[in-house]
């Protein structure tokens, strides 16, 4: 038996990779977040699978679930939303299945900041000014390792990934500044990005305590944002490398 846990992206059926959208229209069963992926959405995409909304079960119970379904055979698919790998239950699905005889095969999927630095039209990184990105979140009601918050991370220079941290824009804010960031450092927000009523828009720290608390609203804090005139060195015409001399 077998589960593919499947990186559903942000909520756009258009940013499934390829095999994502296969093993959903193959699946004979899919046990989805309900609250983090439309259910109307899933029925097009898996139209002749088994719907199994976990959004309020333990992890025993989705593990429970998973391993009665993958039991049954087919293609079973356990589906996150943005990307597996990333401020999901991963780890601990995949060792209660595996624990149980279960293989279990991870497709990636399209985070929101990288679906929300696209819809934007921006890049996270740009030549000698960000070359670094850090996927952080504040310590609300499980905590951040030491040194790994946004406002240890801050000072650095490179560009933020927060996620999980929606409602709480006028501390995140707050504690920004006070790690020395610059009160028109850029920050693009999104709400519910690839999803109906999605909101995108640029501020910056001072107004970042203004936006409304909302969840499922990711933020991009930083320089990278909005540099402009920049260029690779890998494209001048006096750099050299083995494809061009």
């Amino acid at each position: 038996p077998k589960v593919y846990v499947v990186g559903g992206g942000p909520g756009d059926p258009e940013l499934l990779t390829v095999k994502g959208a296969r093993l959903l229209g193959e699946a004979r069963s899919v046990l989805y977040t309900g609250s983090l992926f439309p259910e109307e959405a899933l029925k097009r995409l898996a139209p002749k699978a088994y719907l199994l909304d976990s959004k309020g079960m333990t992890l025993e119970e989705i593990v429970r679930a998973l391993a009665e379904e993958a039991g049954k055979g087919g293609v079973v698919v356990r589906l996150h939303s943005g990307d597996p790998g990333l401020y999901g239950t991963l780890l601990e699905e995949k060792e209660a299945l595996e624990a149980l005889g279960i293989g279990v095969e991870v497709v990636p999927g399209v985070t929101a900041a990288f679906a929300l630095a696209a819809r934007a039209g921006l890049s996270l990184t740009a030549p000698e000014v960000a070359q670094a990105v850090a996927f952080t979140r504040l310590g609300v009601r499980t905590p951040v390792p030491e040194g790994q918050d946004p406002k240890s991370l801050a000072a650095k220079g490179l560009t933020l990934a927060i996620y999980l941290s929606g409602m709480h824009p006028k501390r995140l804010s707050r504690e920004l500044l006070e790690a020395g960031l610059a009160p028109d450092t850029p920050v693009l927000f999104g709400h519910k990005v690839g999803q109906a009523g999605e909101e995108v828009g640029l501020t910056d720290l001072r107004g970042l305590a203004g936006l409304p608390a909302r969840d499922t609203t990711v933020f991009l804090v930083g320089e990278a944002l909005r540099a402009k005139r920049v260029r690779s060195r890998l494209y001048d015409p006096d750099f050299q490398h083995r494809f061009r001399r």
